[in-house]
């Protein structure tokens, strides 16, 4: 009997075999085989050229890891049933996605690939959000949608400084650029140079860079992405970061992406805002005019919005992410949306054309796992459109301000678990746990700043 292997084993085979015999015979020597980890970084293996349609090896610690690998505690892994000391920390089943197969115009002797996951008996991984998203990307097609992604994403750019980045001392780097001004031309030297060669390599992996500006704050810089079906636009938001962060490694720079990193009260922190759009018959039927949603495209909004709060953790997934938690710049605290109101978790854009017309959802941060967000949007959307939710009928209500209350809401939440799946659902929560549990420990060892200057000569 034929499971989820290999049944995606056959239907990829033959465009696999097809890759392999081309991009060989046009000069493929090496090739980058990705991974998306839990939190939304690609786990990379480089090797000889080679795509095989017989699969991969997967290393599931790669669903249980922490961000900085669990720095400064030094706990990598949080506890999970997918890896443990128990089942002796495994390897599952990896396949190639051809659709991800691409050669490196800009160094054509490599190439690159994204695998999916599949557990040792074939089953498709439970973990694996590229799966999640693609199930309701067939729902969409289902309703007689194509829903499409953009997303932008806000950065830091500082000077290498490897002596202080071993030592942890990231807060003395040294931004790249001398000035904080918005749309700047001047902002550093090689500035044009430097992004007009993302630019291209983006394009040469089919990546579309819509555009690209300074942002207030030192170090700050903005890209915005084309859009895509949901599936393409996270995969195009990672492999955006890992070729933006090896072009800042050739230049002597490191890119971050850190919700805040600017002391609090200064400057702007790091959003990752997410453009969606719905289309029919290939026409936007998002919007009907200027400040005029479509009905489907108001109950798409509905589910966005009745959908929030659980979804929040997918949105604010860090401790950091609530140092970004700041109404007044521009990072919403609270349910509401408007037409062109970039102080609401929903920005209704409607101008200056019909085909232009989307949401723009305000709430992430660059901290997030792209592929999470966007299944958690999408699913949200999706959900308003078949039970006809209405946006106006939903009250306004504040967001959780810490991380321990966005995962109080989620892992308890029925939405969330049709979206993602129980198991997902509860790993994710656990995988949150660990972080809030982290910050908690490393607080308790330590002596802070607060302490010292509030105690020290106060009593």
């Amino acid at each position: 009997m034929s499971n989820d292997y290999e049944t995606a084993r056959a239907e990829r085979a033959p465009a696999l075999d097809d890759f392999q015999a081309s991009l060989a015979k046009n000069g493929a020597q090496f090739i980058q085989v990705h991974l998306p980890d839990i939190n939304g970084n690609f786990r990379t293996k480089i090797a000889p050229f080679k795509i095989s349609s017989q699969g991969e090896a997967v290393n599931c610690n790669f669903f249980c890891t922490a961000p900085g690998e669990g720095a400064p505690l030094l706990e990598p892994l949080f506890p999970a049933e997918v890896s443990n000391e128990t089942n002796g920390f495994p390897n599952m089943r990896g396949l190639i996605d051809p659709a991800t197969v691409r050669q490196h115009e800009w160094a054509p002797e490599w190439a690159s690939a994204i695998v999916d996951s599949f557990e040792i008996g074939g089953r498709r991984n439970p973990l694996d959000l590229r799966g999640i998203i693609a199930r309701h990307e067939q729902r969409a097609t289902d309703l007689g949608y194509e829903v499409k992604f953009a997303l932008e994403y806000e950065f830091g750019i500082f000077e290498i400084d490897e002596e202080k980045m071993r030592a942890g001392r990231y807060r003395d780097l040294k931004p790249w650029g001398h000035g904080d001004i918005n749309y700047s031309l001047m902002r550093s030297k090689g500035f044009q140079a430097f992004f007009a060669e993302l630019i291209r390599r983006l394009k040469g992996v089919g990546i579309t860079l819509a555009a690209v500006t300074t942002e207030y704050g030192y170090g700050m810089y903005e890209y915005a992405l084309g859009p895509k079906s949901p599936l393409e636009a996270a995969d195009d938001a990672v492999r955006a970061k890992i070729v933006l962060q090896e072009l800042c490694l050739e230049h002597g720079l490191t890119a971050t992406f850190m919700a805040r990193f600017q002391p609090l009260g200064t400057h702007s922190a790091s959003g990752a805002h997410h453009h969606q759009s719905l289309w029919k018959d290939g026409r936007n039927v998002t919007a009907t005019g200027e400040n005029q949603l479509s009905a489907v495209g108001r109950h798409y909004l509905g589910g966005l919005l009745q959908h929030l709060p659980a979804s929040h953790l997918a949105f604010r997934p860090n401790i950091n992410s609530y140092r970004r938690f700041d109404r007044g710049a521009w990072s919403p605290t609270t349910i509401g949306w408007g037409h062109e109101d970039r102080t609401k978790s929903i920005r209704a854009i409607t101008i200056p054309s019909e085909p232009a017309a989307r949401f723009e959802h305000r709430v992430p941060g660059s901290d997030i796992n792209p592929y999470l967000s966007v299944a958690m949007m999408l699913a949200a959307g999706l959900d308003g459109i078949e039970k006809r939710l209405d946006p106006d009928a939903i009250a306004d209500r504040e967001l959780p301000d810490t991380l321990e209350g966005s995962i109080a809401l989620f892992e308890k939440d029925a939405f969330v678990t049709e979206a993602l799946g129980a198991g997902f659902q509860a790993h994710y929560a656990a995988s949150r746990h660990f972080e809030a549990a982290a910050f908690k420990a490393w607080l308790d060892r330590h002596i802070t700043d607060f302490e010292f200057q509030r105690y020290f000569a106060g009593l």
